[in-house]
């Protein structure tokens, strides 16, 4: 169902909004902080019959406690015939490199005034990563010609493990209490790397868990408040050692601590003053230690040992209203005051938001919307820790690194309700993201985060979606945009880069068979040469397919999936010619991967909105 919406499309496991990119997804109002993985799970085992009406919005309302673009998913309410256990259980064995798999079970009752749910999944995981990198490195005015190969894999364990309660005084009134917890105790990593001047091996054993505790009320009189609690650690232990050159042998253990306590309050309120006006404010608090160690067995290495205590506090004030002029003109208008402090860092902030709609007729209408957001570093960058990856390649963070504030404008043309034609412009001061830095007086090369002067780019996108008769479902979006990004100040490499791009996504579904239910997917995703600051990135393309037989009366399904058919991921190019900074990377991503999926559900199932961690900012 939600695919099916104009402009909504999934790549890689993510969801997107044509002309927005990233989208948020409420459920019934309330916002998640599930991971997208999370997140298509929950909705992949929601039957399409438990959804009511699905709301898009380029700009998000305030007292949703996300910023950008957002979809909203409700819910019917509980039937009288529905106070019973329900569930689902689900498997999927995947085969890339290595085989890995995940399965779980999830229990649900619900009644007129209690409703209770347990889920508990189990995900054993591999990962595959590589690049080879070729420089051309100039130090102290000498040019040295390295040519970098690694590869690398690891194997986790994840345990989540959800439990929920809600108890209900009035049908618009309720008491949620909801705990989650996710541990990884074995997290395992080996990556080795060979060339014409270094070699080295390193392994890395990690073990994470996160614990988190929500409290939710709502009232009939429009007010609701809420608190979160987060517990989050991981602990990690690297294990390096130099094979080449043999002058420069070097063995040592780094061990890591990164330990976040993070609590949050809110509270919002609404009221609807006539037919037309609606208000709405509301304001939250959020505090948040952030402990980070890290330690090196070696004596020659003890100046690259950390050990920091970081405090944050974000305080936030909101209001809003939405009003409607009439039938066809409506408007939603919203202003948010927020004062941030991290370390030294202290900064007061104004984010407003606008949205106007115009309904020509049933089959035409045009709505513009102007949003702000900021984005702020993980804590792990913020720490300014150094992570060696092999002889050559080392992350160093950055304790410097400023949050940046994203502005955009979108205007829309909707016709027929299902055909999108937009035109939307960001703006970006302070961007930043990670890149490759060559220094000029050491043989290594660093991957950091630096802040920009600024990102803009100014895109049109078009949504197509077609149908012939029930067998052939097609939507086919282009985005053309315009990219233009500049740091005057970055090292002694800046940069001033404009480039056209050309982005695609043309998504089929066929119904194969009624009866049986077989129905059969083709993706296809493509873009042309972009940029990233100094990089180039060559032009890239993806196809993936599946084929779904659903039946048990809708209850079963099984499915199988192709995940990048012609392995485009194992061929991405990356390039930087800009000044002394030359070199040449060629990624593999290593997506290829067939996976079989099954599910089963009982009891007339419904999934119960869950709110998850978010561990955006934490280390990974």
């Amino acid at each position: 169902v939600i695919k099916n919406l104009p402009g909504i499309m999934e790549y890689n496991g993510t969801l997107t909004l044509a002309g927005s990119g990233s989208v948020n997804i409420l459920l019934t109002d309330k916002v998640s902080s599930m991971t997208y993985e999370q997140i298509l799970t929950l909705l992949k085992s929601m039957p399409a019959s438990r959804v009511e009406k699905v709301e898009i919005m380029y700009t998000t309302p305030p007292q949703y406690h996300v910023r950008g673009a957002s979809i909203n998913i409700h819910t019917p309410k509980h039937k009288t015939d529905e106070g019973k256990l329900q569930g689902e259980i689900n498997g999927s064995y995947s085969q890339k490199q290595q085989s890995d798999g995940e399965g779980g079970i999830t229990l649900a009752y619900t009644s007129k005034k209690f409703d209770a749910d347990f889920t508990y999944h189990f995900t054993n995981e591999y990962s595959r990563q590589g690049n080879s990198l070729e420089t051309l490195h100039t130090v102290d005015g000498n040019q040295h010609h390295v040519c970098q190969n690694f590869s690398g894999e690891g194997r986790s364990n994840t345990h989540l493990l959800k439990i929920g309660s809600t108890y209900k005084f009035t049908s618009q009134s309720s008491l949620s209490l909801d705990y989650t917890t996710s541990l990884t105790p074995d997290d395992q990593n080996t990556l080795t790397a060979s060339g014409n001047q270094f070699a080295s091996e390193n392994i890395s054993n990690s073990q994470i868990q996160v614990h988190n505790l929500s409290l939710y009320l709502t009232s009939a009189s429009g007010l609701k408040t809420g608190a979160d609690y987060t517990y989050y650690r991981n602990i990690e232990d690297q294990h390096f050692q130099t094979l080449q050159p043999v002058e420069a042998l070097q063995k040592f253990l780094s061990s890591s601590r990164q330990v976040i306590n993070r609590c949050k309050i809110y509270a919002d309120q609404h009221h609807i003053l006539n037919q037309a006006w609606q208000l709405d404010y509301g304001t939250s608090f959020s505090y948040v230690t952030n402990s980070n160690r890290q330690q090196y067995d070696a004596p020659t290495m003890s100046k690259q040992n950390l050990d920091s205590r970081i405090k944050e506090y974000t305080y936030n004030l909101y209001a809003g209203s939405e009003y409607k002029f009439n039938k066809k003109l409506s408007l939603s208008a919203s202003v948010s005051l927020e004062f941030y402090k991290m370390m030294n860092y202290k900064k007061w902030a104004i984010y407003p938001t606008l949205q106007l709609g115009y309904i020509i007729s049933p089959f035409h209408l045009l709505q513009f919307s102007f949003n702000s957001d900021k984005t702020y570093p993980s804590y792990w960058v913020m720490s300014g820790a150094i992570n060696h990856i092999d002889n050559y390649q080392v992350a160093i963070g950055n304790t410097y690194l400023k949050p940046y504030t994203d502005y955009s404008a979108h205007l829309s043309y909707i016709l027929k309700r299902k055909y999108i034609f937009q035109m939307r412009y960001s703006h970006r001061p302070h961007y930043f993201t990670q890149m490759m830095y060559l220094p000029p007086n050491e043989l290594k090369s660093i991957y950091n985060y630096q802040n920009w002067d600024y990102s803009k780019e100014f895109a049109f996108t078009s949504v197509i979606p077609f149908k012939t008769g029930e067998w052939w479902d097609s939507q086919l979006m282009i985005c053309l945009s315009s990219l233009h990004q500049q740091a005057s100040n970055y090292y002694d490499a800046p940069f001033d880069r404009r480039i056209w791009n050309i982005a695609g996504n043309w998504t089929n579904t066929f119904t194969l068979s009624k009866r049986p239910n077989i129905k059969m997917e083709i993706s296809a995703t493509g873009t042309s040469k972009s940029i990233q600051g100094s990089y180039t990135i060559a032009p890239a393309a993806f196809i993936h397919t599946a084929i779904r037989y659903t039946f048990a009366g809708d209850k079963a399904m099984i499915q199988i999936k192709g995940n990048d058919l012609f392995n485009g991921s194992n061929h991405l190019t990356t390039k930087v010619r800009n000044g002394n900074q030359y070199l040449d990377m060629y990624l593999n991503n290593y997506m290829r991967n067939v996976t079989v999926s099954f599910s089963y559900k009982f009891g007339g199932f419904k999934k119960k909105e869950v709110k998850d961690v978010d561990l955006s900012r934490f280390k990974h």
